[in-house]
């Protein structure tokens, strides 16, 4: 009987790390399920790649660069397998791959690198000032490494001294719907990643725009900033957010919330965006929800603006502005 008392503590370890087994799937998911970060860059044919218009698709995303030596071309031949063994469905999947090396990467080089794997393949730089924001959207690192000096003093580089890349090695899911869904590791096994990315493409994720913009109006200062304002109005039966903004008139659009605490007026970020509620409406209204305008390169009547929604995708308009001082229209 003592063997079978000195057993029981094992064997309720054992059941204990049976019963806390997680499904499959759960290990590499993002939870909650949130929109998968922005991410727009020219291609080498100067058309502009941008992910909030790849609804309807499943995108694999991951980061390196073209003078990597091991990780990137495993990385790229591991996706070249994924394309394969889906066959037919692989035209529903959007891969991309996006250089933490913009000083030696440029755009032609990329896309003649990624498509020596796949001729399908994106391969997408930026500049080092919009690439730096947006690996912190993605919580992607990058830092270069160079060689010991030392030990190369009897035989001296002769130009710029080379280095390689430590980098974040992972793959990227987005949903048909735009959501970032898993975040897998470098060293995943090809057959479960096509788990994942087929369980996705099963996924009923294609987005139907269903908010309706109203009242869309700007106010622009002489101080090169400016704030729009606008309705947003639900007309599904499932909640929505706004999640982004941009205009090619201001150099950064920002959600912001005008808070009043007595006399007091705080301007707080919304980088979570708005809620837009299922079959309801948000006001965005001087002393309240309204988008910022920073950089307005001129003096315009009007201005495009795009508009980027989790679940209704992508609403393009183009918004009146007001003169200083003029009445609200």
């Amino acid at each position: 009987m003592g063997w079978a008392r000195r057993l029981l503590p094992a064997l309720a370890v054992v059941l204990l790390a049976a019963g806390c087994r997680k499904e499959k799937g759960e290990d590499f998911a993002v939870v909650p399920v949130q929109p998968a970060p922005a991410l727009e860059a020219p291609r080498a044919s100067g058309e502009v790649f941008r992910l909030s218009e790849q609804r309807g698709k499943v995108v694999v995303l991951s980061f390196g660069y073209t003078a990597c030596p091991d990780v990137c071309p495993t990385t790229l031949s591991q996706l070249q397998r994924l394309h394969g063994r889906l066959g037919e469905a692989a035209r529903n999947v959007e891969v991309v791959f996006v250089s933490v090396d913009p000083e030696r990467d440029s755009a032609q080089q990329l896309e003649t690198y990624v498509h020596a794997f796949n001729p399908r393949f994106t391969g997408l730089r930026l500049d080092t000032e919009a690439l730096a924001p947006v690996m912190s959207a993605w919580r992607v690192t990058a830092s270069r490494r160079y060689p010991d000096s030392a030990r190369y003093r009897e035989h001296p580089f002769t130009g710029d001294l080379p280095y390689t890349v430590d980098h974040t090695g992972a793959y990227f899911l987005i949903d048909k719907a735009g959501a970032l869904r898993a975040r897998m590791p470098y060293t995943v096994p090809v057959e479960r990643l096509q788990q994942e990315v087929e369980r996705l493409l099963s996924e009923d994720g294609a987005p139907v725009a269903e908010v309706r913009v109203e009242k869309a109006r700007a106010r622009l200062t002489p101080a090169r900033v400016g704030a729009v304002y606008l309705t947003l109005v639900n007309t599904s039966g499932r909640e929505d957010r706004l999640v982004s903004a941009e205009s090619a008139t201001a150099g950064r659009v920002e959600m912001h919330e005008v808070i009043a605490q007595g006399e007091l007026l705080q301007m707080h970020p919304r980088p979570e965006g708005f809620v837009v509620p299922a079959k309801g409406r948000v006001e965005l209204a001087p002393g309240g929800k309204h988008l910022m305008l920073y950089a307005i390169q001129s003096s315009p009547t009007s201005l495009p603006l795009t508009l980027h929604f989790e679940k209704a995708g992508t609403v393009h308009l183009t918004v009146p502005v007001s003169a200083p001082g003029a009445d609200e229209p």
